[in-house]
């Protein structure tokens, strides 16, 4: 499978405002950055470029049809660039920051962003909870999420009312939704499918206090 069939693919439902070509130039340069820093520092257990690219950007685009393309987004954890790295190049205007704690995956995201000239993304190393934000986003991202309460405290500082949190959980997790959740309702779950046919649960939280 490559770029163009999985942006194709009905199971994502992605309208990308990017032109094709564009997209395709980026991704591949991108999974090229992926593979060859892969061989310094560890970015994903996934080594081959055929096999980020149905893990990880596959995965990272079933994000897309819950994100508007000109939100202002921030990715916490971001690790090697997903969801936050995918999203941006199908939606050029989006604005993007990357939290990650980690100096050397940082050192990859920004010569990711500098190599494909992802403008209006920046990438700040700090754990997330040490972060005082300028300014207050649209939506905050995660991927690689642990209990869902600690991901909406997480998010809390980054968002004004009315602000969202999208994160993924396996369909089995959903017990978790029974807990209380303080300052946030469940506005939206989508169903979504993975590169293995795997489904998963898209959940989106809107915040309702201020």
């Amino acid at each position: 499978m490559n770029i163009k069939e999985i942006l194709e693919d009905p199971r994502l439902n992605i309208s990308p405002t990017a032109p094709l070509e564009q997209m395709v130039s980026q991704f591949g340069s991108y999974l090229d950055l992926l593979v060859k820093w892969n061989q310094k520092i560890n970015l994903t257990s996934e080594k081959s470029s055929q096999d980020i690219l149905l893990r990880h950007i596959f995965d990272s685009l079933q994000y897309a049809p819950v994100i508007s393309p000109k939100d202002e987004i921030v990715d916490i954890g971001s690790g090697a660039g997903f969801p936050g790295i995918p999203l941006k190049i199908i939606y050029p205007e989006l604005v993007a920051t990357l939290i990650e704690s980690q100096r050397k995956r940082c050192s990859f995201l920004e010569t990711v962003i500098f190599e494909l000239g992802l403008k209006g993304t920046k990438v700040i190393n700090d754990r997330a909870e040490k972060i005082s934000p300028e300014r207050l986003a649209e939506a905050v991202i995660f991927r690689g999420v642990s209990d869902i309460k600690s991901c909406l405290e997480l998010a809390t500082p980054f968002l004004g009312r009315e602000g969202k949190v999208v994160l993924k959980k396996g369909v089995e997790e959903r017990g978790e939704l029974k807990q209380p959740i303080y300052g946030f309702s469940l506005e939206q779950e989508v169903v979504v499918t993975g590169y293995n046919n795997k489904k998963s649960s898209l959940l989106v939280f809107v915040k309702r206090s201020i």
